[in-house]
């Protein structure tokens, strides 16, 4: 059915991680028919069933977004564009539905990478703009908007958000499988505080230590990530409804956007290729020296075919557009692998060294 687990775990060389942001899903186009759906629900239950009333919920909130969400090929998640077309149709006050839409949205699909739910204990805000404040399980539950009733459903799931983020917040990134080089690691952790600690923390290596994380929101002229995400999430009439709306409550839990990206928590980095908020770089390396990201990449979806030593997913370049949905183009608006730039002064030994220790957090 449709649940977290579907987005937030992601099968990795054949097991499942839960937790770990799912890249491997296919939202190229997003365009479906219900009818078969329909024709099956009518032939299983009789027409006063409380299921069929289930299901014209869900129908009414999937065909809003039918054919409005799609991505340009797999990978990316429309997560934000299913919740800013839902939304517009939902009256903020009691979540009751509007057949037109509150606020206008356009034709700009915004998409993202998954990040890891681990990394939620250590922040102070959501989203990779850092526009989620407040309470964290009234930010994660409003994405229901898509398919609950009213506010009065969203009043009795409430408690049950409180557990999940619980849950969430128990969860711990998995240790990388296979011999780490301990000398390199550890001339990998100088460079590390020297170079990169300002914004991603510092990560306890001793029992006496213990992390630090900044939550630095980074400016995009600073930072230099495509800005297509931030951009959008400033403009959408989505944050103006979150405060006006049953999820918001007044001066503590609100939507606050800004034109910033947050340098995220590194915990498990080495398993949650691809990179950067939109999943625009493959690997690792490609993080830290940018003549190494390819314009255009392809990857098989195999969740073997992943390099632990990069680390990330083994891709191969391809020279011009495709359409192929297994090819990321980074050339399309919003898909961008600019930016981060800040390990490009480094030597290759320098950023090697820096590789195997996040190899260790």
């Amino acid at each position: 059915g449709v649940n977290c687990i579907g987005c937030h775990a992601s099968e990795f060389q054949g097991e499942v991680v839960i937790g770990l942001g799912n890249s491997m899903r296919d939202w190229h186009g997003h365009a479906h028919d219900y009818t078969p759906l329909r024709i099956l629900a009518a032939m299983a239950y009789a027409p006063d069933a409380a299921e069929l009333d289930t299901l014209k919920t869900f129908l009414r909130g999937a065909e809003a977004l039918n054919g409005n969400a799609g991505t340009p090929f797999r990978g990316p998640n429309p997560a934000f564009r299913f919740e800013e077309i839902a939304a517009a149709h939902r009256n903020p006050a009691d979540l009751t539905w509007s057949e037109a839409p509150l606020y206008p949205y356009g034709d700009t699909v915004i998409t993202s990478d998954v990040p890891p739910w681990w990394n939620v204990k250590k922040k102070t805000s959501l989203y990779y703009n850092g526009m989620g404040h407040g309470d964290f399980a009234r930010l994660i539950q409003q994405i229901g908007v898509v398919l609950m009733g009213d506010a009065a459903d969203a009043e009795r799931v409430d408690p049950h958000m409180h557990d999940l983020l619980a849950y969430i917040q128990t969860l711990e990134a998995p240790p990388y499988p296979l011999p780490i080089d301990a000398t390199l690691a550890e001339r990998g952790a100088e460079l590390f505080a020297a170079n990169c600690a300002d914004c991603h923390g510092t990560y306890a290596q001793h029992p006496h230590e213990t992390d630090t994380y900044p939550n630095k929101r980074i400016p995009l002229d600073k930072i230099g990530t495509d800005p297509l995400y931030a951009q959008h999430l400033r403009e959408s009439g989505l944050h103006d409804w979150f405060n006006q709306s049953w999820f918001a409550k007044g001066d503590t839990t609100y939507a606050e956007p800004k034109l910033t990206y947050v340098a995220p928590p590194l915990d498990g980095v080495w398993i949650t290729a691809p990179y950067f908020h939109n999943g625009s770089v493959p690997t690792l390396e490609g993080v830290l020296n940018s003549e190494a990201r390819p314009t255009r990449w392809r990857r098989s979806f195999d969740s073997h075919d992943y390099d632990l030593a990069s680390p990330g997913w083994r891709f191969e370049s391809v020279d011009r557009p495709t359409d192929d949905r297994n090819v990321y183009d980074t050339a399309i608006p919003g898909y961008g692998n600019q930016g981060h730039t800040f390990g490009d002064d480094l030597s290759d030994a320098e950023r090697r060294a820096i590789i195997e220790y996040l190899k260790t957090l």
